[in-house]
């Protein structure tokens, strides 16, 4: 399902200048600022998503709260994946996830080396639209936290990169990606020429569609979420 387009912000970066290059090429640029290139501490994470959350809305307001502050500190634990459904009675609905996004490699054109970034899961909570709520995984704090410790001049070398922007799982089978390529102006950091990777699991593991509602609701569950706006930067 594409998402409409609008023509890029006009670009405010200056060329990398002279005195950069040179460094880049005398000292590994992983050795001069390692805490950018290298693997976060969270990837380590076994057995559990390091970034949960729970989705809460206040006058309408979406707020991420971290799970830590709640007494269930893991609810992608409560939610069986996929092959867990093995284990259970056919013809019992149930909402079931895919795989979570968590750490992703983004690369550049350049000689400088590919960089980490990760993806926080929240919970939205059961409404009319979606029974068992669902789940929302945003790449969009890391993007901003990592590239704003970047020198101004390196951010030409990530000028046009494909990155993951968003990821939903709307538990019964249907995921969805949202990703387009990084833009930098002097007005912030922008993800331009968007495309959303859809996905129905019941169409390659049909035997899944035993443990969703039918119909499943909504039918088009793009009609209510709401993407992050395209024309402001993330």
């Amino acid at each position: 399902m594409p998402i409409a387009t609008v023509p890029s912000p006009t670009p405010g970066l200056r060329s990398p200048t002279s005195g950069v290059l040179p460094l880049l090429r005398e000292q590994p640029v992983a050795d001069l600022f390692p805490y950018l290139f290298n693997a976060p501490a969270c990837t380590l994470a076994v057995d559990q998503h390091p970034h949960q959350y729970t989705v809460v809305y206040d006058r309408g307001e979406k707020c991420w709260v971290p799970q830590e502050e709640y007494i269930e500190r893991d609810f992608l634990r409560l939610l069986p994946r996929i092959p867990d459904l093995e284990t259970y009675p056919i013809s019992f609905v149930t909402p079931f996830h895919a795989d979570i996004y968590h750490n992703v490699h983004i690369h550049t054109v350049s000689h400088l080396p590919s960089i980490h970034i990760c993806a926080k899961v929240g919970r939205h909570p059961h409404s009319a639209s979606f029974p068992f709520g669902y789940l929302e995984s945003s790449f969009i704090d890391s993007i901003k936290f990592l590239f704003s410790q970047f020198p101004p001049t390196w951010l030409e070398y990530f000028e046009g990169s494909l990155v993951p922007l968003v990821a939903y799982d709307f538990l019964d089978g249907r995921v969805a990606l949202l990703c387009g390529h990084l833009h930098f102006t002097v007005d912030g950091i922008f993800v331009v020429n968007r495309n959303t990777h859809t996905e129905d699991l019941l169409r390659t593991q049909p035997g899944l569609a035993a443990f969703v509602c039918t119909p499943r609701v909504p039918i088009n569950p793009f009609s209510c979420i709401m993407p992050p706006p395209l024309e402001t930067p993330l």
